[in-house]
C-alpha cells in the first residue's frame, strides 16, 4: 500500500467514524417516543401528541394506544368520539395497560362508547384491579366498587363466564 492509499484509507475511516458519532448523537432528537407524546399531551400540544403517538399506537404500543383512547374520549386534539376511544382502549387493554383496562371496564359498565355489557365490564375491571400500580388506590377502589355493584345484577352464568374470561386473558398475557 503506497502512502497516498494509506492516507485516503485513514481519511475514509475517520469520516465513517465521525458520521457514526453524529448519527448516534442526533438520532434521539428524531425518535418518537411515548414519553415525548405524553409530554406534548400534558402541555396541551395535541397536534404534536397525535403525530408522535399514532404511529406508535399503530405499531402496538399500549401506552400510546391508551393516550389515543383518552384523546378521543375527551375530544383533545381530535373530534370527541367515545366509540373510537373504546377501540383504542381495547387495543391497549389487550396489550396489558391497566389504565386502559380500567377505562374500558367503566365504559362497558356505563354504556359510554359501547353497549352496556356487564360480563365485559367485570372482566376489564377485575384485570385492572389486579394490574393497577400500588399507588393507584383510588382507581382500584372505584374498579372494585363498580365491579361489586354490577355483580348484583349479573346472573351466575354471566359471573362464571366473566371469571373465565379473566383467567383466560391472564393466562394468555402471561405467556
Amino acid at each position: 500500500m503506497n502512502r497516498t492509499t494509506a492516507v485516503w484509507a485513514s481519511l475514509l475511516g475517520f469520516v465513517a467514524v465521525g458520521g457514526l458519532v453524529v448519527a448516534l448523537a442526533i438520532t434521539p432528537m428524531f425518535m418518537r417516543t411515548v414519553e415525548k407524546g405524553a409530554a406534548a399531551y400534558a402541555t396541551g400540544d395535541y397536534a404534536k401528541a397525535i403525530s408522535i403517538l399514532r404511529p406508535l399506537a399503530d405499531d402496538g404500543d399500549a401506552a400510546a394506544q391508551f393516550y389515543l383512547g383518552e384523546m378521543y374520549r375527551f375530544g383533545r386534539g381530535v373530534s370527541k368520539d367515545e366509540a373510537r376511544s373504546a377501540i383504542w382502549y381495547k387495543k391497549a387493554a389487550n396489550h396489558g395497560s391497566s389504565d386502559a383496562q380500567y377505562a374500558l371496564g367503566m365504559m362497558y359498565a356505563t354504556g359510554i362508547g359501547v353497549s352496556i355489557d356487564y360480563v365485559e365490564a367485570y372482566r376489564w375491571l377485575s384485570l385492572a384491579n389486579f394490574r393497577l400500580a400500588p399507588w393507584e388506590t383510588e382507581l382500584r377502589e372505584k374498579a372494585v366498587r363498580t365491579r361489586d355493584k354490577i355483580l348484583t345484577v349479573m346472573s351466575q352464568d354471566d359471573v362464571d363466564r366473566a371469571k373465565a374470561l379473566v383467567v383466560a386473558w391472564d393466562r394468555k398475557f402471561q405467556k
